[in-house]
């Protein structure tokens, strides 16, 4: 408007004479209009989206300051060749969009941001940071109780990796599964609680609560499933070693917030949820499996997953025993096939629970997948056959693991 208005026409006049009287060019300068007002338009959001998105008051002053000195040497430099631009009003846009931003970055919206940046940083996605950023309330960081499901992805065949490879390409491998596992998962809506060589573990319905955080968390690991196909592909064509991973998932109440000190705040969350992820994702090297989850989790999909049993096991903290599950495909997404050897594989635990060793041992081998091998069967053919061998043997290591409370492992030896 003040452009417009012709409140600088008195001071450019004065700046051209200048520059005649300097020498910086001869005679009568050639004023370019039509530059000036998209100078002042790129000046206003520019300053104003970058004083904005720093965070630190410092750095948004320094940035003030730097654009500034830039907009005044535009005109002389362009006067050297004969042409004269108003500095003045792009000057006068970068002001004042530079105090409309502090004033803004004053704001709960405007300090939403730097906290969003200061707490979660890279561990979310994109679209997940701009929706916690728009969104009509402040994420609440203070501290919650929330129903949350955990999900660990770990790489469970790291000391054969470690025994076939140097160091530096087995560090290149650790980074690609960290990067493809974290990339992939994150794009789901995941919190990334912890990202290591061995392990990445996200959270869903941590951040904000979530009715359906278990759906969520199966149907992200199932697609995962198929990308790592593609991951472990990739490693055997460039180290000639495959990726075995197991992939752990837990429902259940956590305490969530912001934990750390200062320079080091992260958001995160307290729970045996955690723990009891992790020691599903590693129960997977033992069966053969590749995503195992907990009981809660399965009752929290809804009926929207399909599952085969794996074990009951026995936790002596709570006193309470439970099953967990290997997670198989989606509901529409599962073949009338599989469905029918995943029922006789069920009927065959059944037996195996009822000590009918010779009527699970039948189911388990109808229920054999006739095109690829299956981890789980074969293990639980083998522990069909060592108890039918020796039923009361009580040295024996299938007795060891089961206790006293019924057929059921120790969550300690998971």
């Amino acid at each position: 408007m003040l452009y417009f208005a012709g409140a600088f026409e008195a001071m450019v006049t004065w700046l051209g004479g200048l520059y005649g009287l300097s020498g910086i060019f001869p005679g009568e300068a050639v004023r370019i209009r039509w530059l000036e007002i998209p100078l002042i338009a790129v000046t206003a959001v520019g300053m104003a989206w970058w004083v904005i998105d720093v965070p630190r008051p410092f750095q948004k002053m320094l940035i003030a300051l730097s654009g500034a000195v830039v907009l005044a040497g535009i005109s002389p430099t362009i006067a050297f060749h004969g042409y004269l631009v108003d500095p003045f009003s792009s000057l006068a846009a970068a002001l004042l969009s530079s105090v409309a931003a502090f004033a803004y970055a004053g704001t709960e919206r405007g300090l939403r941001k730097r906290v969003l940046e200061e707490v979660l940083g890279q561990r979310v996605s994109s679209a997940v940071f701009h929706e916690l950023l728009e969104g009509p309330r402040p994420p609440d960081f203070k501290g919650a109780t929330r129903e949350v499901t955990v999900l660990t992805c770990r790489l469970i065949n790291y000391e054969r990796l470690q025994a076939a490879l140097d160091p530096s390409e087995l560090v290149k491998l650790s980074n690609l599964f960290i990067r493809s596992a974290s990339t992939f998962l994150l794009s789901r809506g995941g919190y990334l609680d912890e990202s290591g060589p061995e392990a990445v573990r996200v959270s869903f319905g941590a951040l904000t609560p979530s009715g359906n955080h278990a759906a969520e968390a199966c149907r992200a690991a199932l697609e995962w499933r198929g990308r790592l196909r593609n991951l472990s592909q990739e490693c055997e064509n460039r180290w000639f070693q495959s990726l075995q991973c197991g992939v752990g998932i837990s429902s259940g109440r956590m305490t969530v917030g912001v934990y750390g000190t200062p320079g080091s705040y992260v958001f995160g969350g307290i729970g045996e949820v955690n723990d009891f992820s992790r020691r599903l994702a590693l129960a997977n090297l033992r069966y053969g499996s590749d995503i195992l989850i907990g009981p809660e989790t399965y009752r929290l999909s809804n009926g929207e997953m399909e599952v085969r049993p794996m074990e009951m096991v026995y936790d002596p903290a709570t006193n309470l025993m439970f099953e967990i599950y290997q997670l198989l495909a989606r509901t529409g997404q599962f073949q009338e096939d599989e469905r029918a050897r995943r029922d006789l594989f069920w009927q065959g635990m059944v037996h195996l629970r009822e000590k009918n060793f010779g009527a699970a041992l039948d189911c388990f081998n109808r229920s054999r997948s006739p095109v690829s091998e299956d981890g789980p069967v074969t293990y639980f053919i083998g522990r069909a056959k060592e108890a039918g061998a020796v039923p009361e043997a009580p040295a024996s290591r299938l007795v060891r693991e089961l206790t006293d409370e019924g057929h059921a492992r120790l969550i300690s030896m998971m």
